[in-house]
């Protein structure tokens, strides 16, 4: 069987490698640009890589320097926005040797930016929502205030240090609401000095429990083959975070048909997942964005009857036929959770965040955890490390700070013999 590369090897890139491995795959080389928790897994060996958000260039000399001499074609899986970006800027020159799903360049750019693809969007008339650029401001009546800032772009690869530290300024601001005039141009001041950095939109009630997942796989034709559709749980922050838990869970069939529309007209290939957020007061449904890749709890896939990432590699491979397939387990019987991360945001860290309401007893949150099957980001039986290296890193500030006590408790008890 033709290897696989999986970039970014957090819970993301975990879950690719485990399902991966299990399939028989034998060698999965878990590539990062530092030492992740997917590259601990039993099923990859680690190989250290350029970062493309700073180093583009040099992460694509690695992946060619990589293929010199291999008899096979590995299958590449990207699992962050910088790394389907590079891959697919040099898509060309990596096709000679690899097997690559990610869409073409321009492509996952217009998707990447959001001003570009609202635009795009809106011309098209899919439901995402009413966008305004800076240069637009006096277009916002007053009746359409609370409304939302988000940076253009998160990340994006390139070989500039700036980007870098675009990134890091970025990396804890998602969404802003602004209920009022005065806030907006108070927003405004604040980000004078990058006005192309952000987009104004309508603001979509609702927290993180109101987004829906529809994650899909589509062929080298753009035919969308594999769909799995859920709900997200709980994320953290409650109101934008990354999520905590998820569900599988139906959607309604036009949803699903327009993500099949908006594949055949971007001309988009591979793994993506198409975010809505269902209005907590309309329940009006709303594309808030597309990622051109897989997603955090593309882990889920496996256990509901559509394993996206098997069925992306057997089809650029072809070990195996490739029949379309939509996830087929009722609402809610099959979750995953960052177990851990979950628990410590339940009893404490959501009512310090400033939801009360997300805030549960240990008994509640157990209870909230139960179905049919529950998938451990962390936690697999068949692949114990990581699980082991998180509970290492998830202790490490408790034991610093018990180690600093002890130090400074045998000083006092020194200083005062």
């Amino acid at each position: 069987m033709d290897a696989a590369v999986v970039f970014n090897c957090s819970h993301n890139g975990l879950s690719i490698i485990r399902e991966l491995g299990r399939r028989g795959v034998r060698e999965i080389h878990a590539m990062d640009s530092a030492r992740s928790l997917g590259t601990h897994s039993r099923y990859a060996v680690f190989d250290r890589c350029p970062d493309p958000l700073t180093d583009e260039s040099a992460f694509i000399e690695h992946l060619l320097r990589f293929a010199q001499g291999r008899k096979d074609r590995p299958v590449l899986f990207p699992t962050n926005d910088q790394w389907a970006q590079a891959v697919a800027h040099h898509k060309e020159a990596l096709l000679r040797h690899y097997h690559v799903w990610v869409a073409d360049g321009p492509v996952v750019d217009l998707i990447i930016h959001k001003p570009q693809f609202y635009d795009w969007a809106m011309a098209r008339g899919y439901p995402v929502p009413r966008s305004w650029t800076d240069a637009q401001v006096d277009a916002i009546s007053d009746d359409q205030f609370p409304i939302a800032a988000k940076p253009a772009f998160r990340v994006a690869s390139s070989d500039s240090k700036e980007q870098a530290a675009r990134a890091a300024a970025r990396h804890g601001e998602r969404l802003t609401v602004l209920a009022t005039r005065a806030q907006l141009n108070a927003y405004l001041l604040a980000h004078a000095e990058e006005r192309d950095g952000y987009i104004l939109q309508e603001y979509v009630r609702g927290l993180s429990d109101c987004m829906y997942t529809v994650g899909v796989y589509a062929n080298r034709d753009c035919e969308v083959m594999g769909v799995f559709t859920g709900r997200k749980v709980r994320g953290f922050p409650p109101d934008v975070g990354d999520c905590m838990v998820g569900q599988v869970e139906k959607v309604d069939a036009s949803l699903v048909d327009l993500v099949k529309r908006m594949c055949r007209e971007l001309r988009y290939t591979g793994l993506a997942e198409f975010e809505f957020k269902r209005d907590a007061v309309s329940g009006r449904f709303v594309l808030i964005e597309i990622n051109p890749r897989s997603w955090s709890w593309i882990g889920i896939t496996p256990a509901c009857g559509v394993s996206l990432p098997w069925m992306a590699y057997c089809d650029m491979t072809g070990c195996a036929p490739v029949a379309y397939a939509e996830s087929d387990r009722s609402d809610g019987s099959v979750k995953f959770a960052r177990v851990r991360d979950d628990r410590r945001n339940c009893l404490g860290w959501n009512r310090r965040a400033g939801y009360p309401q997300w805030h549960m007893t240990r008994a509640q949150w157990r209870k909230s955890l139960e179905c049919d099957q529950l998938v451990d980001a962390e936690f697999a039986r068949d692949d114990v490390l990581p699980w082991v290296v998180s509970s290492w890193w998830n202790s490490l500030p408790a034991r610093i700070l018990s180690g600093a006590k002890t130090r400074i408790g045998t000083l006092w008890a020194r200083k005062r013999s």
